[in-house]
């Protein structure tokens, strides 16, 4: 089967301004105006159902019912604002009575899947008003995926049933109960939504069984996919819930719009960031107001729990070798006094405490989570900007086949939907290009060399500390094979000392390398030292680029490199946890 044509309709909301400089904007309204950079979390409803409806408003009331039983059951936490998206065909009857009930709610959107033209599917509805509702819905819609060339209508109804369910969270269908009639009808595709197990609310218009009274409601919502949803809204609750004060992320939000060339006291002289024509530095602002409030949330907290995972991490190491010490201490200087081990009791206890508070806190998933949606939000800005997309975005691949991480797409793909509209005065080559080079490109390629000699400079002095520490091991324990110390049949101070030593040394050293093989101090230096040597080669490439097409291929490779990159790394910290050691 060909591909279907897919056009998209990028819409400012949310974060988004209305146009002019949009950063100013932001510093100019405070800390509420963006919300922090908290991701409204998107549910879609699909719809497939009956055209002909006997009683269009009961079955109206019955679908806000559905909507508010399935927000029940998902149980958003507060401050988690939840954007409700109608995944519908327009078919007139069912699909539309669905459509407008979602577009009734705030900041609601529509996404429209049509199963053939949009002019010759018009002409199946059955008077000139029914055309006029359906193409005034079609204009409302933030995106259209059409039909391919088909053998037949009905295999276009079949195939954009199939859409709407394969594209949906939950799929409304309101349907009599009867059996199939067509390809393509309503009863084909509920059975091939619960073949599927996309989770599915019934609504029987005439009451259960196709029998008399209203509206009856059926929810199929116990399945894996809707296990999924709901662990995707908390965890989208939770980072939305991650505390921010609005003062520091004002001065971060002013700092990241100067590192961009964007901040107030720019002028002559600037580098790049000055050269801009002022369209493009417009087009600029307000791309940098759509996405760094919710870059710097997820940067932000990334920093901020890999401390904290980095603390736990090298204080359940320090704790393992404290223990050993507490031990060797009390039996060679005082074997009577039994209670010192009472110190290695806590400490053991406390070992038991830090791996059980990193499963309630989930620091190490939140951590390399936070981290990998910060990283491709860093592209989505300048992807934006030559007006091309994350290629890894909702209907393709996914960048890691985890569904523990989901959220992380569903956000992606939520903020991708405020995008402000691409500029046509915004997509002059020689300003773009000198951008992404300069802002983009060799920034990214300088911070991977420092990230790579400082990787570096901590694996050779953890190097160095294993080293030393082997050696006065093995000087302490020859002298004490030596007799160093040793009077009679009693024990020396400096005998007992040098036992300690021999016990304690290797334990620390254990620890140290513990510390070194968690932080993968060598591995992450040659990634950084490759991907430096990367970008350079494709910021040589962005100098070279004379049109558009060029300059939106080597942004899209930069962005797909980057995420082969955080990918990689994602893999590897994913298994670095804070576990129970001895």
């Amino acid at each position: 089967m060909a591909s279907a044509d897919v056009t998209s309709k990028d819409r400012p909301t949310g974060n988004a301004a209305a146009g002019g400089d949009a950063a100013a904007e932001i510093r100019a309204a405070g800390p509420a105006a963006p919300g922090l950079g908290r991701v409204p979390f998107a549910l879609r409803i699909g719809v497939t159902g009956h055209r002909s409806l006997a009683d269009p408003d009961a079955v109206a009331g019955a679908v806000r019912e559905a909507l508010r039983l399935v927000r029940g059951r998902l149980a958003v936490r507060p401050g988690t604002q939840t954007v409700l998206v109608a995944v519908s065909a327009l078919a007139e009857g069912a699909d539309r009575v669905v459509a407008e009930q979602v577009l009734a709610e705030p900041g609601s959107r529509l996404e429209v899947v049509l199963p053939r033209g949009r002019n010759a599917y018009a002409r199946d509805f059955a008077t000139a008003a029914s055309r006029r509702e359906f193409h005034d819905l079609l204009r409302r819609a933030s995106a259209v995926w059409q039909a391919p060339s088909l053998d037949s209508d009905q295999d276009g109804y079949k195939w954009a049933g199939r859409q709407v369910a394969d594209r949906c969270d939950v799929l409304v269908a309101v349907w009599d109960g009867e059996h199939e009639r067509g390809r393509g009808g309503t009863a084909e595709i509920v059975r091939y939504a619960r073949e599927q197990q996309v989770p599915l609310v019934w609504i029987c218009p005439g009451g259960s069984g196709g029998g008399g009274g209203g509206p009856v409601l059926h929810a199929e919502l116990e399945t894996e996919a809707f296990g999924l949803l709901r662990k995707s809204a908390k965890d989208l609750s939770t980072f939305n819930a991650g505390r921010l004060s609005g003062p520091a992320f004002q001065a971060r939000l002013a700092r990241e719009l100067g590192d961009l060339g964007l901040g107030k006291d720019r002028g002559p002289g600037d580098g790049a960031g000055a050269a801009m024509p002022e369209e493009f530095r417009s087009y600029c602002d307000d791309v940098a107001a759509w996405l760094l409030p919710f870059f710097i949330r997820a940067d932000t907290l990334a920093v901020r729990l890999q401390g904290w995972f980095r603390a736990l991490s090298t204080a359940v190491f320090a704790m393992a070798a404290a223990a050993v010490a507490v031990v060797a201490v009390q039996v060679n200087f005082w074997p009577g006094t039994n209670w010192v081990a009472i110190f290695e009791v806590l400490l053991l206890l406390m070992l038991l405490a830090i791996p059980a508070s990193r499963n309630w806190l989930q620091l190490h998933e939140r951590w390399t989570s936070y981290r990998f949606l910060a990283e491709r939000l860093r592209s989505a800005y300048f992807l934006a900007l030559a007006g091309t997309t994350d290629r890894a975005g909702r209907g393709g691949q996914s960048s890691f086949a985890d569904p523990s991480v989901g959220w992380i797409e569903r956000a992606l793909a939520e903020i991708v939907a405020r995008r402000p509209p691409q500029r046509p005065a915004a997509t002059e080559v020689e300003p773009l290009r000198e951008y992404l080079g300069t802002y983009w490109i060799q920034d990214q390629a300088a911070y991977h060399v420092k990230a790579s000699g400082r990787h570096e400079k901590w694996e050779k002095r953890f190097r160095g500390a294993t080293i030393a520490l082997f050696t006065v091991t093995l000087f302490a324990a020859l002298l004490h094979v030596s007799g160093v110390g040793h009077h009679g049949a009693g024990r020396s101070a400096l005998e007992s000392t040098l036992i300690v030593v021999s016990i304690c040394v290797p334990a620390v050293g254990a620890a140290v390398h513990g510390i070194e093989s968690q932080r993968q101090f060598r591995r992450h230096s040659q990634r950084f030292s490759r991907m430096n040597m990367l970008l350079r080669r494709l910021c040589s490439r962005m100098e070279a680029a004379r049109d558009l097409p060029q300059v939106q291929s080597i942004a899209a490779e930069v962005e797909r490199t980057m995420r082969e990159e955080s990918n990689d790394w994602f893999g590897v910290m994913r298994f670095h946890d804070v576990e129970l050691i001895m």
